[in-house]
Parts: structure tokens; sequence; C-alpha cells
């Protein structure tokens, strides 16, 4: 019934039309040059589907070295050039001989093989391999790229392309237990027809995900810029308190907060230019990151004023570390135009213990702490105490009792 239902080449026209609306849009967007290079795999394989369709529906109209031969060759191909589309989406090496082995497989097998060309249940089975290893390769692409970024459609294309290489795979058991017909009418078998559906929705549905795909990664782009330092590449301070804010919540009993600042960093300025003090910010951030660890956040709170919260660790273990993190940036040798340049860090500590668990609280003891570190002579770290925590509810006692009579004047 479903056979007479469902025309094969009438199919293969409408995936035609789908793959190239998407061709269309990914060559302008490759044309606007600001496609990365997986769009432009991808808008290679849309093409290249869309002239396997219009060869394999004009099957009937036109020679079988160019609707078969011709057309099943560049199918192989557009499933290859997908998989190296994925394989660059996630900044991953694409292999020539990966891209080509499909299709000279393919060409290899009909043009060597008289057999094979006239047998049109080998050509299924070959074409349904094929497909099955660069679907399932696909999926597993996106599925590792995922452990990285996150994007929502990378789970739904991954399961998409697995359901299809399930489906792909059944055509060789029903070609060896129901041999298709080769003859006038070739598309004439129940379930050739059902997997020719298949084959068209997975074919637009996966199009429609390649796009969906690229926006998820741009929105995710101009996400993270808008959260991010432009300098140094870390949070800014916005994003810090927002991340410290959600991680205190979670962990309301515990966590440590510096304020780190660098010492003299004006006096770097006016004497090496700005230049200089841009490579100082950012050996800085460099070398504060890779002693990150756990769950620790680090951002920039402006100029040369940093902020590290450590929910894991304890006020002992966070004054080790931030000592730590002195002596590393005392070492720093930082060379610009044949100057070597030194920098220390003077740095406040705060904890949730002593200064409760609301981040304004515990940057306002920072900064006490911080102060402290700096009257002391700089290149150092100060822990605030029960005397900075005290200091900091005092001044929001008074500001409250300097706006309480405002409020009372406005009413």
């Amino acid at each position: 019934m479903l056979e007479v239902l469902v025309s094969v080449p009438t199919l293969l026209l409408c995936t035609f039309l789908s793959t190239l609306v998407v061709a269309v849009f990914l060559s302008q967007h490759w044309a606007s040059g600001r496609a990365p290079a997986a769009a432009v795999y991808w808008c290679v394989a849309m093409w290249i589907g869309s002239a396997s369709s219009v060869f394999l529906a004009l099957r009937a109209v036109i020679a079988p070295e160019l609707s078969i031969g011709l057309g099943n060759a560049l199918a192989a191909l557009a499933y290859a050039m997908t998989w190296g589309g994925f394989r660059s989406f996630d900044g991953r090496r694409v292999s020539r001989l990966a891209v080509a082995a499909a299709p000279v497989a393919w060409c290899l097998a009909y043009g060597l093989s008289d057999t094979f060309a006239a047998d049109m249940n080998l050509r299924v089975i070959l074409m349904s391999v094929i497909v099955v290893v660069y679907s399932l390769a696909i999926a597993a692409e996106v599925m590792r790229g995922r452990k990285g970024e996150p994007l929502p459609s990378r789970r739904f294309i991954a399961v998409l392309l697995a359901l299809h290489a399930v489906f792909y795979g059944l055509r060789i058991p029903f070609t060896l237990l129901a041999p298709v017909s080769d003859g006038a009418q070739p598309y004439v078998s129940p379930w050739f027809a059902a997997f020719a559906v298949e084959i068209f929705v997975h074919t637009v549905v996966l199009s429609v995900s390649v796009l969906i795909l690229l926006k998820e990664r741009s929105e995710a782009i101009y996400r993270q810029a808008a959260r991010s330092d432009a300098l140094t590449g870390i949070l800014n301070r916005g994003a810090f308190m927002e991340e410290t804010a959600s991680m205190l919540r979670r962990h309301p009993q515990g966590g440590v907060l510096m304020l780190l600042d660098l010492d003299h960093f004006k006096a770097i300025n006016d004497t090496y230019g700005h230049q200089a003090g841009d490579k100082v910010l950012q050996r800085f951030t460099g070398a504060v990151s890779a002693k990150l660890r756990g769950e620790m956040v680090f951002g920039r709170f402006g100029g040369e004023e940093f902020a590290l919260f450590a929910p894991a660790l304890d006020l002992d273990e966070a004054t080790a570390f931030a000592d730590a993190l002195r002596r590393d940036i005392e070492g720093l040798e930082i060379g610009h135009y044949g100057t070597m340049i030194s920098a220390t860090v003077s740095i406040g500590v705060s904890s949730v213990v002593l200064s409760g668990g609301d981040i304004d609280s515990l940057v306002a003891s920072a900064d006490f702490a911080l102060y402290r570190a700096k009257a002391e002579g700089r290149n150092r770290s100060c822990v605030a105490g029960p005397a900075e925590s005290l200091m900091q509810i005092a001044g929001r006692m008074r500001l409250a009792d300097f706006e309480a009579p405002l409020t009372s004047v406005a009413r």
C-alpha cells in the first residue's frame, strides 16, 4: 500500500528543494566572510546533496552512470562532508582521506564490477554501510563536543543521527530477505518506500538542525563576550558577582573570597606605557588562572583589581593559597621591548564564616583586609577578621540611619 502512496522520485525532488534552501542560506553566510569553517563544509555538503537528489530522481530519464553511479557517489560525498563539518565545528582536524573514502569506495565498486553495477541489492547494501558509518561517526563527534560546549541541540542531533543509522542499517536485512527489483519500476517495494520517507524526513530535520546549531554557537559567543573582560578573557565584575552569588546560594556554609590588587600598577603604566600595563595584566591573570582548581571563580573587578572566590577552601587553606599566588606573581618576569618588568600583588581575604554568606558583605570585608595589606607595605595577604566584619556591619547601619530620615522626608 505504501509503495502506491509514496513516489520516491517526488520525495527526492522534495529533498532537493529542502537542501537547496539551506545551501543558499549557508552560501550567503559564507559570502559574508563571517562563516566558520564548519559552515563551509556544510554548505558544500548541501549543494552536493542537492545535486545527488536531482540525479537520483531522474533515474528513469538519464543514463544509469549519471543517475545511479554519480548520484550515489555524490550522496556518499555529502555525508562525508557533513562529518567533516561537525569535526571542524569543534576545532578538530578533518582527514581528507576519511572524507574521500566513501565516494571512492562507491566509484570503485560501481566502475570496476559489472555485477555490482547491475545488482540494485548490492548497491543498497554498500550505500547502507556508508551511511551507517558516517551517521554514527557524526553522532559521536557531536556528543564528544558536548562536553566542552553543551549547546541544547547537540543531544537532539546525536539522537537523530543514531536513529538514522539504525534505520539505514535495517535496509541490509530487508534487502537480503525481500530483494528489490531493478527493472522498469525499481521503487515498487513497501520497505523501500518506507525507508525513502525516513530519508526525506531525516534530511529536512538535519538541515534545519545545522542552522540551529550555528545560531546557538553565535548566541553562546555573544553571551560569553558580554560576561568576559575584553583584555584578559576572564569574567568581568558583573559575571563574577553573579557566579559567586549563585555558588553562595548552593553552598551557604563555606567559602572564601579574595580581592587581589596589583601594587604600583599606575607607575608601570606611567613608566613603560599602557601596552606594557596590558601585558602585565594578561600575564597576571594567566598565572592566577593556572592555579585555579575545583569550582573557583576568578574575575576582573576593574583596572588592576581582581576577585577570586573559592567555595571549597577554609580560611587556613585560603591563606596558604593566597600566599602561594603572591609568591608566583612576585616571581614573574615580564619582558617588554628588552626590559624586564616585575609585579607584586596585595590580597585581602574574607570568609563566609566570619563575614556571612552575602556577596556584598564578603566583598566589603575583603576590601578592608586589602586596604590593610596595602597600608602594611604591600606584597602581602591579610585576612579580614571580626574587626573588619564589625566595621562593614557598622557601615551598613550608618547608611541605614542616614537613609531613614530621607525616606521620611520623601513620604
